[in-house]
């Protein structure tokens, strides 16, 4: 909860992120890339439980993130580029074809260190970016979409997402 409204916080990619195969894939995935957690899709987002048992529900994909970041394996861009290679089995139906992110107010020159091919998983893609901006690299970077009906290119700086490009 946010605690404003008392409701859960907004999510800026629960349109992109949604659905309980959406959420199973990208569990997966993170619990194969980052170690010393389970991770699996629950209604109200994933459950992460650690080496001791303690488990936590993390309702949004950037509190999922935030949360196994440091036990990521990879150390670079190529090392979670070859990581995606098991997780993706061809591009599932596009979700929210329409959906792009916010616009980020002040878009910086980003550098592109990962794109989503016309047979990549848009959600997987968006949690291994994810991870990659939290764990290394914390420049001005860029996830390119340009295979979607609605394309899109999102920036990131600091470890945080700052929303899309056109």
């Amino acid at each position: 909860m946010c605690g404003a409204c008392g409701g859960l916080p907004s999510d800026w990619a629960v349109p992109l992120v949604s659905g309980h195969r959406r959420r199973s894939a990208i569990a997966r995935y993170v619990g194969g890339v980052c170690t010393g957690v389970a991770v699996r899709a629950v209604p109200q987002g994933w459950l992460v439980t650690g080496a001791t048992g303690a488990a936590r529900v993390m309702p949004t994909l950037d509190r999922l993130l935030d949360g196994v970041f440091r036990r990521l394996t990879a150390t670079g861009w190529a090392d979670l580029e070859a990581s995606l290679r098991d997780h993706e089995n061809g591009a599932a139906a596009e979700p929210y074809p329409g959906y792009r992110p916010r616009e980020a107010p002040h878009p910086p020159a980003a550098l592109t260190v990962m794109s989503v091919p016309s047979h990549g998983s848009l959600h997987v893609r968006l949690a291994a970016f994810g991870l990659g901006i939290r764990a290394f690299d914390r420049r001005a970077v860029a996830l390119d979409a340009r295979e979607r009906e609605t394309p899109f290119r999102l920036l990131a700086s600091d470890g945080r997402i700052l929303g899309s490009a056109p």
